[in-house]
């Protein structure tokens, strides 16, 4: 899948090279060492293009994987190597929204965040080790709570990020992706979807694990950007932008890697629900295009599903960072897939016996009208109800959003 195409810098404590993955070239940012001296951390400052209160003169930089501690004379700062740059996040930080911890400065190349950092904040709470902790001593009703807000603070940031810049969906794109990831990780499933109103593309997050999420020392809680995944440099590279739902389905995704093994199926539904209906009732519709948040998120035409199955397959290429605890959990999503496929084949007759319904009831209805004493008027009034009863019956049957993959 990919292949390295030089560029990288083997004499000093980092690299950045390119690599082709899906036929298309993407960057990868990759230190090398654990600790850097202020000569080090001078080379790295100065390869590239420095912005915000990024520190040049340090006392000590320790890195454990890709993240990083800064020290200087005066302060400390933390910060995330990404591995796969994609995006800026100034422009995101356009949208001003207060639930984001957006970060203070950062080196980029070529527009790409290459690192990024932050105020080191000692008392900062982050809501993963708090949500392992409410699930270890079967407290529900706190790690539902938890969930709530970390949702709520999700759709707030999708509607600020949506007022900066929102564009139509690219079905034709998103729909080609997977089955290019479906082709590399030989996936026996095969899952195409129209797309539901709502699917307007945003400047999303990407990746959005719960340890994005963070409670200050206001009490508030905040999203603090993190890496972003292999498939994300990916689909920049291919000008692909993704909608505000697929942020839910990362969030959603990281929920069943954490409770994997501590929870029940029925539990989890509920922690799901939790998290949906949350992210549905933040006020306002410019995320979802206008359509109702809820609309967006039902399986019939895609939904929030066709995104969680996205997030499955991803999650399985070769160089993702989800890492196997992750893996292990999307190859159970991905064994789900044909069941829920046959379920939705099922329920689609009922919806084309409405459309018969509607077609044959007007018709008669058309008919009775320049002969009534036929039964055309009667034949075409249960015709139509007809229709509205399997309408109905469609609408009802399609799995809700929290069960589908529970």
């Amino acid at each position: 899948m990919t292949a390295d195409s030089g560029g990288g810098t083997d004499d000093t404590a980092w690299s950045l090279r390119r690599i082709e993955v899906f036929g298309t070239e993407i960057q990868q940012f990759i230190t090398q060492t654990e600790n850097m001296d202020n000569d080090e951390w001078t080379k790295l400052v100065d390869s590239f293009e420095q912005w915000g209160a990024f520190p040049r003169v340090v006392e000590k930089v320790e890195w454990n994987g890709n993240r990083v501690t800064i020290e200087t004379k005066s302060s400390g700062y933390v910060g995330e190597a990404i591995k796969h740059p994609f995006s800026s996040m100034r422009a995101r930080a356009r949208s001003e929204g207060d639930d984001v911890d957006w970060p203070i400065g950062g080196l980029s190349s070529d527009g790409l965040d290459l690192l990024l950092i932050w105020p080191l904040e000692k008392g900062r709470i982050n809501a993963e080790e708090v949500l392992r902790s409410h699930l270890s001593s079967g407290d529900l009703q706190s790690a539902e709570a938890l969930l709530r807000r970390c949702a709520s603070a999700l759709g707030s940031a999708h509607e600020a990020l949506s007022s900066v810049w929102s564009g139509p969906p690219n079905s034709k794109s998103w729909n080609s992706l997977l089955a290019k990831m479906e082709e590399e990780i030989d996936s026996r499933t095969l899952w195409r979807a129209p797309f539901k109103p709502g699917m307007n593309t945003i400047l999303s997050f990407g990746n959005m694990p719960i340890k994005c999420f963070s409670e200050s020392s206001d009490g508030k809680i905040r999203i603090r950007p993190t890496s972003s995944a292999l498939i994300d440099a990916v689909a920049k590279s291919k000008g692909i932008e993704w909608p505000a739902v697929r942020d839910l389905a990362s969030l959603l995704r990281d929920l069943s890697r954490i409770s994997e093994g501590e929870i029940d199926d029925h539990v989890k539904t509920r922690l799901r629900a939790a998290i949906i209906n949350s992210w549905v009732g933040v006020h306002g519709k410019l995320r979802t295009d206008g359509s109702r948040p809820s609309r967006a998120l039902e399986i019939i035409g895609g939904g929030l599903a066709i995104w969680e199955y996205e997030q499955a397959l991803s999650s399985n290429l070769q160089g993702d960072t989800a890492g196997t605890e992750s893996i292990s959990n999307s190859k159970k999503i991905l064994n789900r897939v044909s069941s829920i496929q046959r379920r939705l084949f099922t329920i689609r007759i009922f919806s084309l016996l409405s459309i018969l319904g509607l077609f044959g009831g007007s018709i008669c209805l058309i008919a009775g009208t320049y002969d009534p004493d036929q039964l055309s008027p009667l034949v075409g009034i249960f015709a139509l109800t007809l229709s509205l009863g399997m309408r109905l019956l469609y609408f009802a049957m399609a799995p809700r959003p929290e069960s589908v993959f529970s």
